[in-house]
């Protein structure tokens, strides 16, 4: 018995060295294939003047690299940065994303339990305070545009009551049972969120099959980018001083997700990504993307790197 005990124990535990190896292999570096062939160029830049972009800090979640993007050192600190964008447009301004609530660190109990216990949130403003930074309140929003439902970009709509929030179809029937938009339903239950339907009424965008233009004047649109979540949105900002912005949500957490491009490891995609195949799919086009428009900007909504060469220009 005692020979078979260990034999079994053994076997057990080649099993788990096993398991842990295989974890760890995802965390190597292993860059998405990228074909070759033509890649549709967006539209001509816009003259639009006084549209300007602001990112508004709210949170900041302490991680490494590694995490955020296959092939990183899981040794190199990395910021995950929870934020709104400020769009400012002669029409009325918009925000891309909601950011943290003044109950922001509280709304972490949402999440999953092992989310749970690696998220430490440094609440550093509420988005109403940000907004008033701005010189501005809830009431001048003429909406928030979400990239997608979960609670690191949903948080601070309990601070924005009665502003419009844009949805599409897939986004909202993901938000009424899937857990990632608990914090979502919770919210809504205590206020309900004013929704306004998000519909790709206009054809193909550069590679993008579809689109919708928020003013009508081709300075801010919204192209469809599932994978992360079903109804997951890109949003293009073009900048009166030249600039061509594209915010992708959680497409990518880190820009050499499309830089490299990769995807992310195993165990965060594990939690977050609910059509893994589908983000590789985005994560190669926009990279493609990314070669045709050198001039293009693409934001992950958490790249801290990325937000502040916005506030510098760059």
């Amino acid at each position: 018995m005692k020979r078979w005990g260990a034999v079994a124990l053994g076997g057990a535990v080649v099993a788990l060295l096993g398991a842990v190896g295989a974890v760890g292999s995802t965390f190597v570096r292993s860059d998405l294939t990228v074909p070759s062939g033509a890649v549709a160029a967006l539209p001509a830049h816009p003259e639009v003047e006084g549209v300007s972009v602001t990112v508004i800090p709210t949170a900041r979640v302490a991680t490494q690299h590694g995490f955020s993007v296959r092939g990183a050192p899981l040794t190199d600190p990395l910021v995950s940065a929870m934020v709104a964008v400020l769009v400012r447009h002669p029409e009325g301004p918009i925000l891309i994303d909601a950011g943290m609530s003044r109950n922001g660190v509280a709304h972490v109990a949402t999440v999953p339990l092992l989310m749970q216990a690696i998220i430490e949130l440094e609440l550093s403003q509420s988005v109403a305070e940000g907004l008033a930074g701005q010189g501005l309140a809830a009431s001048d929003l003429r909406g928030v545009l979400l990239t997608h439902s979960h609670w690191d970009h949903v948080s601070g709509l309990e601070d924005l009551p009665g502003v419009p929030v844009w949805l599409t179809d897939e986004e909202q029937g993901y938000i009424a049972h899937d857990d990632g938009a608990a914090l979502y339903r919770q919210l809504d239950a205590a206020e309900p969120v004013v929704v306004r339907r998000l519909s790709f009424d206009g054809g193909p965008y550069g590679p993008f099959p579809s689109h919708h233009d928020v003013y009508g004047d081709g300075s801010v649109v919204a192209v469809p980018m599932p994978g992360h979540s079903p109804g997951s949105v890109g949003v293009f900002v073009h900048l009166s001083d030249g600039r061509r912005l594209l915010f992708i949500g959680d497409t990518a957490w880190a820009e050499e997700g499309v830089t490299w491009p990769a995807e992310k490891p195993w165990l965060s995609r594990r939690m977050v990504d609910l059509d893994p195949a589908r983000v590789r799919e985005q994560l190669v086009a926009l990279h493609r993307l990314a070669a045709v428009h050198p001039e293009l900007v693409i934001v992950p909504a958490h790249d801290e790197r990325v937000h502040a060469r916005l506030a510098d220009g760059g």
